[in-house]
């Protein structure tokens, strides 16, 4: 049939379990890693602020590095890509583009987030229980709260959420994006690349202000008019949303088709 020609199962099948044999070390110490750093990290957290670690909101901090792990781990995916033997090995092994792409896909944020996730929530508590409660200066470690994931960020609205976990979802993809893109050094380049961008849209930001509101505009200030589209909702929020939640779409089809770009 045509459509195996782009996905069959057994194909699919045989190209996850190839790249696990292959790879199972790097995942491997990459899931031990995850999770003694994450246990390590936040002992040590608690240890030395043992009476200021007494909110929910006090695992973020921790989060958000945890997430820049995690990120590392996206921004190198597709491992063959760093070297031009196993690259040439990898794009001519059976499978189509389209197999190859979604098992990285698969392996690297369909699999490895929900893991971290768990990773963070066990040793979180793990840390928690390893503290020992220290009378002399009236700390109680049962006063450290248990991390859950439904208490966090419970200040922002439901679309502020949403934003956040979209915004979430875009990040990796341009990761995924450019461990495609580039041979070596993915991740660094692909940051680089990203700053870079994000300085030329500000960049552009601030000559369209000064070019339409010259008299409010000074320096490097960014002029721009706001206006309620709801309520709670300004046309600039709306703007942000838009932009950091749905930029997945671009980057993860960009991912696809670079990918199928370099086999021909």
């Amino acid at each position: 049939m045509k459509q195996n020609r782009y996905f069959s199962t057994g194909r699919f099948a045989r190209l996850f379990r190839n790249d696990l044999l292959i790879n199972q070390k790097i995942y491997l110490f990459a899931a031990i890693g995850l999770g003694l750093g994450i246990y390590a990290f936040t002992y040590f957290i608690m240890a030395t602020n043992r009476l200021g670690f007494n909110r929910q909101d006090d695992y973020i901090p921790l989060l958000i590095f945890y997430t820049m792990g995690i990120g590392v781990l996206i921004g190198t995916s597709f491992p063959a890509f760093t070297n031009q033997i196993k690259t040439g090995n990898y794009l001519m092994a059976p499978g189509s583009n389209l197999e190859k792409f979604l098992v990285q896909f698969a392996i690297r944020i369909v699999i490895l987030i929900p893991l971290a996730m768990l990773l963070f929530w066990l040793g979180t508590r793990l840390a928690k229980a390893s503290i020992i409660s220290d009378p002399a200066i009236g700390f109680d470690a049962s006063a450290i709260p248990d991390f859950h994931f439904e208490g966090l960020f419970h200040q922002l609205k439901s679309i502020d959420k949403l934003a956040l976990y979209g915004t979430f979802i875009s990040v990796i993809s341009i990761l995924f994006c450019g461990s495609v893109f580039f041979k070596r050094f993915a991740l660094i380049k692909t940051l680089i690349l990203t700053a870079l961008m994000v300085g030329v849209v500000i960049l552009t930001f601030v000559l369209f202000s000064h070019l339409f509101y010259p008299a409010e505009t000074h320096g490097f200030d960014i002029e721009l008019k706001t206006y309620k589209i709801t309520e709670n909702l300004f046309n600039v929020q709306l703007a942000a949303y838009l932009l950091g939640g749905l930029s997945w779409l671009f980057f993860l089809p960009l991912a696809y088709f670079k990918l199928k770009e370099k086999e021909v």
